[in-house]
């Protein structure tokens, strides 16, 4: 055995700051393979049982350790083969001190390597020992014929044989590796690159997001530059910087993104690498620098501001994809915690909420700041508002207020009143569609109910038909059960409510509970007199009237309900339709008797039950009563929301220019 004596280049030991955390004195070893041109580093344990581990291997398949150059390398403190450049991360690389960190660890390590020389292999083993740590001890060098692979493995004899379970097992280093080697393993997958760890591969991507990396070469002034924008999953302590990396991976110089993100935790660092980043005079710029191009000789400043400005680009492209996955995330959460408005579950409701989550989505990527850290009930009051005005004639009004909370760049005010024009015109479209689909419904179903008669019945055609589409008696209403008995609608409607069953038994006869409800739908909505509201349809083939016979069949129905007082309570209120294609003067009488009511078709009224007899045109026409302004309305609206987007857009008004706008936003519903 050789002794070799460390050479300190001026430094001790104890001024030199060798780690004291076991965790990274792994990472440093790990490090030292990689650094060595290894593509596979693995980390095992050698003992009896999990817990009695007698030490720890690290092995390599890099380029081992040249005996010849020992003493100008591995044996000098504060000296590696790269000391002018490192792999890691982070500003202090190990250069040269990391091989003596095993001290915090273990009395005792053991370097088995093997290098080539001459297109041969030599292998030795070199031993250091904490109580003497200013003196390597070397065995002899010998020719290596097992196999034709270079490498070194060195194994740490554990001073405490509780500290692998304690602190080093893969449960307890996972973290650390995942932040310390992802961006490695990543930027190097395409050499197949590996590190493994007491038997477990450590998997990039479950610390780097895979879905928003964004990966490109550019070139400026037949200068090749690939860049990598990688975006973590979770905070690490060194986000937010751009690395300038040789082809090898070495970092020659670091600088701020000037992207952090804080309140929406976009954690991201951009590694770029290139041949021409060799040949700059970086290597004594560091992370502590602002400014890079600051830095740099006169005639290599140009080069580097247009690939900022490129790496910039990629970073604000990132950044809005980024803020519309965690704005939908966000959306999602407001709607768990019950901050949301309410809308109604029918067609004009969803494409209001669709409305107010687009304009919300968009507020979100503009300033998160204004939904951060905000308390329930200033979160409910902020969004409730800001439907109030999308609702109303107000809705641009929306822009001044949020001007008010936050300075808006005037390109994010252009690109936020825009939004706020495209999604006015995209929900009035939308509207005039549905109102149009829908008018097409009535004039077909007009076709069965007065020309079609003799050729449909009630149940086959009259029923199916208005399950369908219920939205005929009001927007209000949801379907609860279609032609079931009326004791099954009634055990239901009580779950749907979300009401504490007394019983399942409803208080009523035999002969009472199988009638049969054509149509039952109810309201969760609660009205301005703090009141539900459902309805009850009977329906009767178009060749049948509404006798007195037929109406006294709807009566039957809310006496029945009123029998059981546990629904028949005062913030109910019940309305039974009877609907025919005509209604018999006997039953016409009864309209009498509730005119100063001023509802059409109401027949009789007992306590909170209202009862009517409706013909088809009676319904149509109150179709046409709630839409017809609507459909007006939105045909004004249109026409102003199409020259307000013309004139944003500086386009000539045409025909040509309708359609082509009309066309978009249907294909962006689409």
């Amino acid at each position: 055995m050789e002794q070799h004596q460390v050479t300190l280049n001026n430094k001790s030991f104890e001024k030199v700051g060798i780690t004291k955390d076991c965790q990274e004195v792994i990472c440093e070893y790990i490090w030292n393979g990689f650094e060595a041109g290894a593509t596979e580093v693995e980390v095992s344990f050698k003992g009896a049982e999990f817990q009695e581990a007698m030490s720890i291997l690290i092995k390599d398949n890099g380029d081992g350790i040249n005996r010849e150059n020992f003493n100008k390398t591995f044996g000098t403190l504060l000296f590696s083969q790269k000391n002018s450049s490192s792999i890691r991360i982070k500003s202090q690389a190990n250069k040269g001190k990391g091989r003596f960190s095993y001290t915090c660890i273990s009395s005792l390590a053991r370097w088995f390597t093997v290098y080539r020389k001459d297109e041969k292999l030599w292998c030795y083993e070199i031993t250091s020992n904490a109580s003497n740590i200013k003196e390597f001890l070397l065995s002899e060098t010998k020719e290596y014929n097992k196999n034709d692979l270079t490498g070194t493995t060195v194994e740490l004899y554990l001073s405490e044989q509780n500290i692998v379970s304690e602190k080093l097992s893969y449960y307890k280093m996972r973290q650390k590796l995942l932040e310390e080697f992802s961006w490695f393993l990543f930027l190097n997958k395409g050499k197949n690159v590996k590190l493994k760890y007491f038997g477990n591969e450590l998997n990039y991507d479950e610390y780097i997001d895979m879905e928003l990396n964004y990966e490109t070469y550019i070139e400026i002034e037949k200068e090749k530059f690939h860049i990598h924008l990688i975006i973590w999953k979770e905070k690490i302590d060194n986000s937010s910087k751009i690395y300038y990396l040789s082809e090898t991976c070495e970092i020659h110089a670091a600088e701020n993104t000037g992207f952090n993100k804080n309140t929406v935790n976009f954690h991201h660092n951009v590694f770029v690498s290139s041949k021409y980043i060799n040949k700059q005079n970086t290597s004594h710029i560091t992370e502590k620098d602002t400014d890079l191009l600051r830095r740099l000789d006169s005639n290599h400043k140009e080069i580097f501001k247009i690939l900022k400005q490129e790496i910039v680009k990629i970073i604000k492209n990132t950044l809005k994809n980024f803020l519309i996955r965690e704005a939908d995330g966000q959306i999602s959460k407001m709607a768990d915690r019950g901050t949301l408005p309410k809308f109604n579950n029918d067609e004009y409701g969803q494409l209001r909420r669709k409305d107010f989550e687009t304009v919300t989505r968009e507020l979100y990527c503009f300033e998160p700041t204004i939904f951060h850290r905000l308390k329930l009930v200033q979160e409910k009051s902020l969004l409730a508002f800001m439907n109030l005005l999308l609702e109303s004639e107000e809705r641009e009004n929306l822009l001044t207020i949020v001007e008010e909370i936050v300075n808006l760049s005037p390109e994010q005010r252009e690109s936020f009143a825009r939004i706020l024009q495209k999604t006015k015109l995209q929900f009035i479209i939308e509207t005039m569609e549905i109102v149009e689909r829908r008018s097409n419904i009535i004039e077909r179903l007009k076709q069965v109910v007065f020309e079609m008669s003799d050729f449909c019945n009630e149940r086959d055609h009259i029923q199916k038909m208005i399950e369908t589409h219920f939205w005929l008696f009001g927007e209000q209403y949801h379907l609860l059960t279609a032609d079931k008995t009326l004791a099954t609608s009634l055990v239901d409607f009580e779950k749907i409510t979300e009401q504490e069953l007394q019983s399942n038994e409803i208080n009523m006869s035999k002969k009472e509970s199988l009638q049969r409800a054509d149509i039952f739908l109810y309201t969760q909505q609660i009205r301005e007199n703090s009141s539900s509201e459902m309805l009850i349809v009977e329906l009767k083939a178009p060749n049948v009237k509404l006798s007195l016979e037929v109406f006294n069949q709807i009566v039957r129905y809310a006496n029945t309900i009123r029998k059981e007082p546990r629904f028949s309570g005062t913030n109910r209120v019940w309305k039974f339709y009877a609907v025919c294609v005509t209604v018999d003067e006997d039953v016409k009488v009864k309209y009498k008797n509730f005119k100063e009511y001023g509802k059409i078709g109401l027949a009789d009224i007992i306590d909170n039950f209202e009862i009517y007899a409706l013909s088809w045109d009676d319904i149509f026409q109150a179709f046409d009563a709630r839409h017809s302004p609507l459909f007006d309305k939105l045909k004004r609206d249109f026409s102003q929301a199409i020259s307000e987007t013309i004139n944003s857009e500086n386009e000539t008004p045409s025909r040509e220019t309708v359609n082509r706008l009309s066309k978009e936003f249907i294909i962006d519903n689409i």
